[in-house]
């Protein structure tokens, strides 16, 4: 595009307008990608370690015999809880970009669950499947939709 016909104070107010709406569409299409994960019960193509209470050799799986049978078939990290409604670490995550944080170096998604430290990271005994995370194919997909964004500033 010829100097003459970019209208510098347009790209610059169209700039400072994006930051904002760049950070929104990152931490939806990051919520989405990490609930997904949910959906699939993997997270980057490693399939999470199987629960016990859906093993059929192990006592998790044998007791309660006739309350509770849901939790057999429930997803992993999701379950059928005791007296409580399941997922609400799925809930959660589906929250995330709600509750997310501007900082001085970016932008943090929050997961605010005592135990969702413990799942993500694999801590304290805790098999690890991790839910939330940056991940190469979510890196190519946050590129194209920044460079997508970028396009937009820049069409006069």
């Amino acid at each position: 595009m010829p100097a003459s016909r970019l209208n510098i104070d347009e790209v610059r107010k169209r700039l400072d307008g994006a930051q904002r709406t760049i950070y929104v569409l990152l931490a939806n299409q990051a919520q989405n990608y990490f609930v997904d994960s949910f959906k699939k019960q993997e997270f980057a193509g490693q399939h999470w370690k199987e629960v016990q209470r859906r093993m059929p050799d192990k006592a998790a799986y044998k007791y309660p015999k006739k309350k509770g049978l849901q939790r057999r078939t429930s997803p992993i990290l999701i379950g059928a809880g005791y007296k409580i409604r399941g997922g609400t670490l799925r809930r959660a995550v589906s929250n995330m970009s709600r509750t997310a944080q501007y900082c001085s170096n970016g932008f943090r998604m929050i997961v605010d669950l005592p135990y969702a430290a413990r799942h993500n990271e694999g801590l304290a005994g805790m098999p690890r499947r991790q839910y939330v995370g940056q991940t190469s194919d979510l890196t190519q997909m946050q590129n194209r939709l920044i460079a997508q964004e970028i396009d937009k500033i820049f069409r006069i």
